[in-house]
């Protein structure tokens, strides 16, 4: 890189975050700046897979509670938790006010769509509390897991089986807050040359296995899907193509 190009990113990206990159490239400026330039791009090809991964998440969850309970659903007392019901009224409110009033047919993929990957993830949760003490009721998501979200999943207990897990509704959780959280990583910019934190655990993975995380949860979903991303993905292209020195 131009020394002219390589203090205008240096600039860009401010001491604190260039850092990181520094270290990593031992302290040679311009290596620190291709990382970084290698680091975007394997987040922007991450992003594009997982892109894929939250939409049939999304839509296969939404399959299942439509099937229960109509299109609907999100209107309806199904035993959601404090948090759930929160971003259901995001999305809601997000609507103009004249579909909210006079809803259309059209309305219930519109909120379903307005409704961020935290909350199908959180789905796969164990529930948290519906309201605060003293009257303080905590929602059962296995049940809801057991009579509808299982539905979801048809490649679940395949995928399960293989890396010798049980097909549960926390270990489907766990993959999906992993990809949750390379999403976030991602999206966020935050480096991912080195492993990726999980939150509330103190592992942490590298951009490959987030990789693998996210090709996981598409097998899960749908087995042909998965097998279409894997021949178009770049992700283990680009993590192979990091700057040495």
């Amino acid at each position: 890189m131009e020394q002219s190009h390589v203090n205008a990113l240096v600039r860009a990206i401010g001491p604190d975050r260039f850092a990181a990159y520094l270290t990593s490239a031992g302290g040679d400026q311009d290596l620190a700046c291709r990382l970084y330039v290698w680091d975007r791009d394997v987040a922007a090809a991450l992003l594009a897979d997982i892109a894929i991964a939250e939409v049939a998440l999304r839509n296969a969850i939404n399959t299942r509670l439509t099937a229960k309970h109509g299109a609907d659903w999100y209107t309806r007392e199904i035993g959601l938790d404090a948090r759930c019901r929160a971003n259901l009224t995001t999305a809601w409110y997000r609507l103009s006010k004249n579909e909210r009033k006079k809803p259309t047919p059209q309305t219930p993929g519109r909120v379903v769509a307005h409704l961020m990957f935290g909350f199908w993830t959180d789905l796969l949760d164990a529930g948290g509390e519906i309201s605060t003490a003293p009257q303080s009721f905590k929602a059962d998501y296995e049940q809801m897991w057991r009579t509808t979200l299982v539905g979801a999943f048809p490649g679940g207990r395949t995928e399960a089986g293989m890396l010798g897990e049980q097909f549960t509704r926390s270990w489907t959780h766990s993959v999906a807050a992993t990809v949750q959280a390379v999403r976030n990583r991602c999206a966020h910019h935050e480096p991912l040359l080195r492993d990726i934190p999980l939150p509330g655990q103190a592992r942490r993975i590298s951009a490959q296995a987030g990789y693998e995380a996210n090709m996981l949860l598409v097998r899960m979903i749908d087995r042909d899907l998965a097998a279409w991303l894997d021949e178009t993905s770049t992700v283990l292209d680009v993590l192979n193509q990091r700057p040495v020195y």
